[in-house]
């Protein structure tokens, strides 16, 4: 870790995992997920991401230490029926600021990849889990519990779980957007903001 000129402590990114958990390998290994970095595609909604998302949060609940209030399914690939970049999301929270001093190394040595810390384009820090490099399965957002972006994560996926018009309204922008930005995802996510953020606070 770095210090910023905060001097609070800065996890650096890593390119190179550790070697991987094999229970998480054997949870993603047939679970329809995998996106190749850089890449900005859709798949059809398959039953075995939430079947995916159980495993992993079965060996992250298994293994974890203190200080994680909660481990979520977010995002696309948490809402039935939704096509999404074949990418699962997990929202981990944590209780406090010094408990990412735990989280840190936990999640590196269970194979993940630390993506960066929160900053202006994100509000959390990001972890990503690849079996072949370059081919992201999971992205890990560790986020602070309670808070209003993890309020704000849960809020639109509920929504869109209970709203199915909504919810396929959603995937029709996912799709012209995808098709307008394949190779861009900051465009990708621009072009999806304003329809989230309308609906996070219901």
């Amino acid at each position: 870790m770095s210090t910023s000129p905060d001097n609070r402590p800065r996890r650096l990114r890593t390119e190179i995992p550790k070697p991987l958990d094999p229970a998480l390998v054997a949870s993603l290994s047939a679970a329809d997920l995998g996106l190749r970095r850089g890449v900005v595609a859709l798949a059809a909604p398959s039953p075995r991401w939430a079947e995916a998302f159980t495993g992993v949060a079965n060996v992250l609940n298994a293994t974890r230490p203190a200080g994680i209030g909660a481990i979520e399914h977010i995002g696309s690939t948490a809402v039935p029926g939704l096509a999404a970049k074949p990418i699962l999301d997990l929202a981990i929270g944590f209780a406090a600021e010094a408990n990412l001093d735990r989280i840190h190394p936990w999640l590196l040595g269970l194979g993940f990849l630390c993506l960066g810390e929160k900053d202006a384009s994100r509000p959390d820090l990001m972890y990503g889990f690849e079996i072949e490099p370059g081919i992201r399965l999971v992205n890990a957002h560790v986020i602070e519990h309670g808070s209003p972006e993890w309020t704000g994560y849960l809020a639109f996926r509920n929504y869109l779980r209970t709203h199915a018009t909504e919810r396929d309204a959603y995937g029709a922008l996912k799709r012209s957007v995808a098709l307008q930005n394949p190779g861009d995802r900051i465009g990708y996510l621009a072009g999806k903001a304003e329809f989230i953020h309308a609906r996070r606070s219901h």
